[in-house]
């Protein structure tokens, strides 16, 4: 185990070197007011900024979504990553290294050389047994998208795959800036860039690339897949016409092979071109969503430069979480326009999903059997622009069209019945408008509110029926989801660190001191004395209190910037700033406005004494519930009794007057 002690002083300096207002404003445009920077809350539909930065305090928080913390919870929420991986990232924002696993382990992380092999990262470690770890296999996975993308430029071998990527009108620019390859024929070209060293080799094998000694994609045109924040992690393999394997019956079955489900890979939770696509969807809030590598590239070099693909299999609800988190608001599906194309459109888990996530999606069927390259051929982007504004159909509206397909609403009451409780059915999978009570335009709330209206009138049925029937439907579903997570096995991750199982609760008094504590820690060395640790009844108190002792041991002040960093849960984080934010509310109520330093020291100590105070009383109240207690259990005559609870009874008038 690494000590404690190294990774507290690895997280301060990083805390230390990243500028909050710089790491948020790069995923949110911040403005300056006065003391603060505000900007558009990238986690609920925010029509006025209510992120508050404070570079003070290097904390940011949202009280509409009950969201805050510092830099590291900051970009666990925002890149939907543990601890560790957040770590990790900012590690590598700032140059700060990590301190190094002291376990064995394959660690060799394959790096580009003069001579194109691969080298070992960390040098003697063990080759055995251990599995390569996840920043080991991203590192090997960029080294052999480097290797395809240069064999492409390269290779007379290749000549095949760049006439191809010609015939597709894919320029330098765009395979460049996909970093497209191609991946040879010869069965031991990733072998010898491995040295044959059976370490490499597993790493190879654990990225995906190299299954039975050969390579997966060897004779195809390479899409390296990566994530949001650009790193590789799997790869498309394409079939070249007229090239060998194209000869091959089963290589002809299978024209797209894609990377297997790995430990840095899973297809449901990628898109193809959201690195480059990402930083276009936060400025446009929108996203161009199609089905194909070259779809998308295409669309990039038309201007679409918002476009991403889903990697072989349909639209799913990790995608628009992904999709949601990169700060896309309207998300618009194209489709091909051949059958398969409307199938999918028509496809339940595909609208559920959109409706489940309360995501604005609106769908978009491409005429004339055409895909998107086609399209983009044949008509240009101006024609795509007035398609998307002109013929792209609400998800809900989409939903109605397909439910209602061949029905007449007006005679077949049967069958327009079932109609409407199909589109009903699948409405039920909104998400419960609980969440911002007081937010009156909620979007999601007005579209389900519209779409109920536009049935009311469409199937000529009461608008007060139709909501009675999509209730009754919602109770259903959520009736079958409690039964299944009851017979469900245990699947819940175990915590990431030791603050995450640690309930936040709190009585009155207890929250005003850490309240007091979080807003003004010079208060904190006043309660040594008069309330220890032990006089506090609350779990999370005293991990709060023993965590402020231990920075104070270290020569450190327990500030809200120091307690944010040693703790790592994202809720912990988020409960110190609220109580911070309280308690400086309070003390501002009490402190009048330009306020010398005496006046404030005054106020403070008034406040120390007012919770020591309550703290003498509830333990006086403790200590007389204990004895009333006693009493009722002991053999004491009647009239001891009485004797005995009124002196307690007298005691407690006389502490409540004191």
């Amino acid at each position: 185990m690494i000590p404690m002690s190294d990774f507290d002083a690895v997280k301060e300096r990083i805390r230390d070197a990243v500028d909050i207002v710089d790491l948020v404003g790069q995923y949110v445009p911040l403005r300056r007011q006065g003391s603060m920077y505000a900007g558009r809350c990238p986690w609920h539909d925010d029509s006025r900024p209510s992120l508050q930065v404070n570079p003070q305090r290097q904390s940011f928080k949202c009280w509409v979504c009950d969201i805050g913390g510092d830099i590291f919870s900051f970009v666990m929420k925002i890149e939907n990553v543990d601890f560790p991986e957040a770590l990790e990232i900012l590690s590598e924002k700032t140059g700060i290294a990590l301190p190094k696993r002291s376990k064995p382990g394959i660690s060799a992380a394959l790096s580009s050389k003069n001579d194109g092999g691969m080298e070992n990262e960390y040098a003697g470690q063990n080759e055995q047994e251990e599995p390569p770890e996840k920043k080991t296999l991203l590192k090997a996975a960029d080294y052999i998208a480097g290797l395809y993308h240069n064999a492409l430029l390269t290779l007379p071998e290749a000549e095949s795959a760049r006439q191809y990527l010609n015939s597709r009108k894919l320029d330098a620019d765009a395979v460049k800036k996909f970093r497209i390859g191609y991946a040879p024929l010869a069965a031991d070209f990733l072998r010898s860039k491995a040295d044959n060293k059976i370490s490499r080799l597993k790493v190879l094998e654990a990225v995906g690339n190299l299954k039975n000694g050969k390579d997966f994609f060897a004779g195809r045109l390479i899409f390296p897949i990566c994530d949001d924040r650009g790193n590789t992690a799997a790869f498309g393999g394409r079939l070249i016409p007229n090239s060998p394997l194209s000869r091959d019956d089963w290589h002809k079955d299978r024209k797209y092979l894609n990377t297997s489900e790995t430990a840095i890979f899973s297809k449901h939770k990628f898109l193809y071109g959201l690195n480059v696509a990402k930083q276009r969807i936060k400025e446009t809030r929108h996203v161009l969503i199609m089905e194909g590598y070259t779809d998308c590239i295409t669309a990039h070099q038309f201007g679409f430069t918002y476009a991403v693909a889903v990697l072989g299999t349909a639209l799913g609800r990790e995608h628009i979480r992904l999709l949601n988190r990169m700060g896309a608001e309207k998300m618009i599906l194209m489709l091909d326009g051949d059958k398969a194309g409307q199938s999918k459109a028509e496809s339940d888990n595909v609208l559920t999903d959109f409706i489940s996530q309360g995501a604005d999606m609106s769908v978009l069927i491409l005429p004339e059997n055409l895909d998107p390259c086609e399209y983009l051929e044949k008509y240009g982007a101006e024609a795509l622009e007035t398609l998307l504004k002109t013929q792209s159909v609400n998800a809900l509206d989409h939903i109605f069209q397909i439910k209602t397909r061949g029905i007449d609403l007006k005679t077949d009451i049967i069958a327009s019945s079932k109609a409407l409780d199909a589109v009903l059915g699948i409405i039920a999978h909104s998400p419960p408008q609980t969440s911002f009570p007081d937010k009156p335009n909620d979007s999601i709330a007005f579209r389900i509110e519209k779409t109920l209206q536009t049935l009311s009138v469409r199937f000529n049925v009461p608008l007060e029926e139709i909501k009675k029937r999509l209730h009754h439907l919602t109770l259903i579903r959520k009736q079958r989801s409690e039964v299944y997570m009851q017979n469900a096995p245990d699947n819940r991750q175990q915590p990431t660190d030791n603050d995450d199982n640690l309930p936040l609760e709190t009585d009155a008094l207890e929250r005003e001191m850490l309240e007091l504590w979080l807003a003004a820690s010079a208060a904190i060395p006043q309660f040594g004395d008069t309330v220890p640790l032990e006089r506090c009844r609350y779990p999370v108190t005293k991990t709060i209190y023993a965590k402020c002792r231990a920075l104070a041991a270290d020569g450190k002040v327990p500030t809200v910037q120091n307690l944010l960093t040693v703790f790592d849960s994202p809720a912990m984080k988020n409960f110190l700033l609220t109580l911070a934010d309280n308690g400086e509310e309070k003390l501002r109520s009490r402190i009048p406005y330009g306020s010398d330093e005496q006046c404030r020291r005054k106020v403070l100590d008034e406040v120390v004494l007012e919770i020591t105070a309550a703290f003498d009383r509830r333990d006086s109240q403790q200590t007389q519930l204990q004895e009333l207690n006693r009493i009722k259990d002991s053999r004491l005559s009647p009239e001891d009794k009485t004797t005995q609870l009124l002196r307690i009874q007298q005691e407690l008038l006389k502490k409540q007057k004191n």
